[in-house]
C-alpha cells in the first residue's frame, strides 16, 4: 500500500512539476533605467496650426533644416500658453514624425493651474479624436498612455524639477537654444521630466513561494514580444527589476533562473496581457550553482590588523558546514540581515562557520567588524573573479555548503538558515 501511494505521489508531483502557469500581467513595474535615466520631453511653443518635426538631441546639428506640418488642434484656453513635444515610441509611421508621438500641451509651465496634455495616439495629426486630455496637476505627476492599447506604452510626466537639477537644466537649455532653428524652445523649466513605464508584471504565489515576473517593451512600440529586443525579468517583488538579470525574448520564449529554480517562458503575449511559464526546481541550472555540485575552488583576501590582506583558500573550511554571505554594507537587504548574521556568528558549536565576503568595503572596516559586533564570523573580500565563480547575480546572496564542500543551498537567506539551525529555547 505504501509503495502504491509513493507511485501515485510521484506521478502527481511530476504533473505539477511540469505544469505551465499562465500569469496575468496586471501591474506596472520599474527597472534600473526608470530610476537612473534623466529624460526630458523638450517643449516648443505652439503657434497657429503647425508643429515642427522632432528634434533628435543626440544627432541634431545647428544647421539641420526644420520642417513644419499642419495639425488639427482641440479647443484650448486662450489665457494659457500652448506648446508641443514629441515622445519616442518606436512605432514607424511616416518620415515626418520619425518614430515619435506628438503631444499638444495647454499651460506647460509651472503655475497654480492644471496642465492639459493631448496625445496623438493614432498618429493622424488630429488631436481631437484620441479621447480626453490627460491632466497634470500642480506639484504632481501624471501617467500618460502613449498609444490606444489597454496594456500599451505609458510615460510618467512631471514638470521638470529645475531647482533640483540646476546644472542639467542649464546644459539642456544651452543645447536646445543652439539646435532649435526656427522653432521657439520654451525652456527646460517649461518642459517635462519623462520616465518610461514600459514594464508590466504579475505576481505568483504558491505554498509560501512568491516572486514577480515581468516583460519590458524595450523599444517602446506597445508590443512586448519583439524578437531579440524585448526582455523578461524576475524579482522577489515588483518594486524594481534588475536589467543585468534580464533575458531577451526569442520567438516568444525566454529562460530565467531565480532562487534555485529554472523558469522556462513558453509564451509572452504580444500585448503584454500574460506570460506562460514553467518553473522547474529540478532542472540543471546554467547561471546558478547547482545543488549537490562541488563548491568551486577559490582564494580570497582576509583583512589583517596592519591593513594588509592575507590570502586564504576556501578549502580551509572543509570538514565543517559553512555559510558564505556575499554582501555590501550599503545594501538595504544586508541591513535587514545583519542582526541574524550576528546571531549565526555567535554559534560556538563545532562544525559550523560563517564567512562573509564583502564587495567594496575597506580592510580596516572588515578587520574590526567581528570584534565590534562580538561575533566569530570570518571576514574576507569578494571580487569579480570570485563572484563569477560563485555565479553571483545579486548582492547580498548566501550559500550553504556541506562538510564535503558541496552546494546545499543557493540564494539562502540568513533568516531561513537561523530557523533551521537555531532551535527555540
Amino acid at each position: 500500500m505504501n509503495k502504491l501511494l509513493l507511485i501515485l505521489f510521484t506521478v502527481t508531483f511530476g504533473r505539477l512539476h511540469s505544469q505551465v502557469v499562465r500569469l496575468p500581467l496586471t501591474d506596472r513595474g520599474t527597472d534600473a533605467e526608470f530610476v537612473k535615466t534623466m529624460m526630458v520631453a523638450n517643449v516648443f511653443e505652439f503657434r497657429g496650426d503647425s508643429v515642427s518635426n522632432p528634434l533628435d538631441f543626440a544627432s541634431a546639428q545647428k544647421d539641420d533644416p526644420v520642417r513644419w506640418r499642419k495639425i488639427i488642434a482641440p479647443v484650448m484656453n486662450q489665457k494659457y500658453r500652448k506648446g508641443f513635444t514629441w515622445i519616442f515610441t518606436g512605432v514607424q509611421t511616416d518620415d515626418f514624425s520619425s518614430a515619435h508621438t506628438l503631444m499638444l500641451i495647454e499651460n506647460p509651465g509651472w503655475t497654480a493651474f492644471n496642465t492639459l496634455i493631448w496625445t496623438d495616439r493614432n498618429h493622424n495629426y488630429d488631436l481631437t479624436d484620441d479621447g480626453s486630455p490627460d491632466t497634470l496637476y500642480p506639484n504632481k505627476s501624471a501617467i500618460v498612455s502613449v498609444d490606444a492599447m489597454s496594456n500599451g506604452f505609458r510615460v510618467l510626466m512631471e514638470h521638470f524639477p529645475t531647482a533640483q537639477f540646476k546644472q542639467f537644466a542649464a546644459m539642456n537649455d544651452k543645447a536646445m537654444f543652439q539646435l532649435q532653428g526656427n522653432r521657439m524652445f520654451s525652456g527646460t523649466e517649461n518642459s517635462f521630466r519623462m520616465r518610461r513605464m514600459n514594464v508590466v508584471f504579475g505576481t505568483w504565489k504558491s505554498g509560501g513561494q512568491e516572486f514577480a515576473l515581468c516583460v519590458k517593451d524595450a523599444n517602446c512600440n506597445g508590443s512586448y514580444a519583439d524578437d531579440e529586443i524585448d526582455e523578461v525579468m524576475i524579482a522577489d517583488d515588483g518594486l524594481s527589476f534588475q536589467n543585468l538579470q534580464s533575458s531577451t525574448v526569442k520567438k516568444g520564449k525566454a529562460y530565467l533562473e531565480w532562487n534555485n529554480a529554472a523558469f522556462f517562458i513558453n509564451e509572452v503575449h504580444p500585448e503584454g496581457k500574460y506570460i506562460d511559464f514553467k518553473r522547474d526546481t529540478a532542472a540543471s541550472l546554467k547561471y546558478i550553482l547547482n545543488k549537490g555540485k562541488k563548491l568551486p575552488r577559490f582564494r580570497y583576501a582576509e583583512p589583517t590588523a596592519k591593513s594588509k590582506n592575507k590570502k586564504r583558500n576556501i578549502r580551509r573550511f572543509k570538514g565543517e558546514k559553512l555559510y558564505i554571505y556575499v554582501w555590501h554594507d550599503q545594501s538595504p537587504e544586508y541591513i535587514e540581515d545583519s542582526a541574524v548574521l550576528h546571531e549565526l556568528g555567535r554559534i560556538k558549536e563545532a562544525g559550523f562557520k560563517v564567512l562573509m565576503l564583502n564587495y567594496g568595503a575597506s580592510s580596516q572596516y572588515l578587520h574590526r567588524y567581528s570584534r565590534k559586533y562580538e561575533t566569530h564570523i570570518y571576514q574576507g573580500f569578494s571580487s569579480n573573479k570570485i563572484n563569477k565563480k560563485l555565479k553571483v547575480r545579486k548582492i547580498p546572496t548566501g550559500f550553504l555548503i556541506s562538510e564535503k564542500q558541496r552546494i546545499m543551498e543557493v540564494g539562502f537567506n540568513p533568516h531561513r538558515l537561523k530557523d533551521s539551525i537555531i532551535k527555540p529555547q
